[in-house]
């Protein structure tokens, strides 16, 4: 079982970090309409060991988690799962079909696996064949990126769509739902949640990983809850499509239960420590100030049942 981790961090020097943030909210909205979107991980995937190990250490954790969940120890086997917001690589989705989901599907603004370098997939194919998986099932795994890859999806079913219509999944038989560090990159909780709900099997689980932090690499290590010291004017006159959106864990809750999902829980998994929070919660903006908005949290894990 995964353990409540706290984070210590430095006594919050307020004045500085306000500024520092603000600056760096300016300088990465030019970046982003320069360059676009370019990565969801602090690393690139051309340090392919870690990106490995990251996507089996993703798949280990929906796993623990769906079983925690549910009460009892499950498998991935004869699933038809779906992931929103893959990002980097298709990694967690040849894994899963490795540990015997009958389909993996995903969904994603960016086509960020068509840079992938195939040095990854082939390291990952001789990592499969090191733990024990036989030559026959790392070559259907390989001829399905390679279909998946010309554009051809069969089992392993990557869809990039500008509007992120998750109904295109409908006819999927779709009962397990995975996400990871991808849901505060959504710009409209209310209609994904809509759209998820339409698409599913009644019946379906729900695992999402949420980054609720500042992810800007040098301002999170030293203040995660920088993006929470601006009003919602300041900080959406420098969003772009991808920043995170603030939204809080009692939120997402709210949300789904309304649309009439059931057994939503939240498990905290990052928290920061209470002398930072003491010092920097009466330098938020206001709506983040109110114990409702469960400001410690880092990063939570969030599950629910479609009934």
């Amino acid at each position: 079982m995964t353990e409540l981790r706290t984070v210590h961090l430095p006594t919050a020097h307020n004045s500085f970090y306000h500024i520092a943030g603000f600056c760096i909210l300016f300088l990465n909205k030019i970046r982003h309409a320069i360059q676009g979107y370019r990565s969801p991980r602090p690393f690139p995937v051309s340090e392919i060991d870690r990106a490995i190990d990251y996507d089996y250490s993703v798949v280990d954790r929906w796993t623990e988690t769906l079983s925690e969940y549910v009460g009892a120890p499950v498998s991935l086997e004869n699933r038809a799962i779906l992931e929103l917001g893959p990002g980097a690589d298709l990694g967690a989705g040849l894994i899963t079909l490795l540990r015997g989901a009958r389909k993996y599907n995903a969904l994603d603004v960016n086509n960020l696996v068509a840079t992938v370098p195939k040095a990854l997939y082939d390291a990952l194919f001789a990592k499969m064949h090191r733990d024990g998986a036989a030559e026959d099932e790392i070559s259907l795994l390989s001829q399905q990126l390679d279909l998946t890859l010309a554009g051809s999806n069969d089992r392993l079913n990557y869809v990039v769509r500008g509007d992120f219509d998750i109904t295109a999944f409908a006819n999927e038989g779709i009962d397990t739902v995975f996400s990871q560090a991808a849901f505060e990159h959504f710009d409209d909780i209310p209609a994904t949640f809509a759209r998820l709900t339409r698409t599913v099997r009644p019946g379906a689980v729900l695992i999402a990983e949420i980054d609720l932090s500042t992810h800007t690499r040098w301002i999170r290590d030293i203040d995660p809850l920088n993006i929470y010291r601006y009003s919602d004017f300041i900080y959406n006159l420098f969003r772009f499509a991808g920043s995170p959106n603030r939204v809080r864990p009692g939120e997402y809750v709210k949300i789904l239960r309304e649309l009439g999902w059931e057994n939503v829980q939240v498990k905290p998994l990052v928290r920061v420590d209470d002398q930072y929070l003491a010092g920097v919660i009466p330098r938020l903006a206001r709506r983040f100030r109110d114990a409702s908005a469960e400001i410690e949290f880092l990063s939570v894990m969030l599950c629910a049942t479609r009934p």
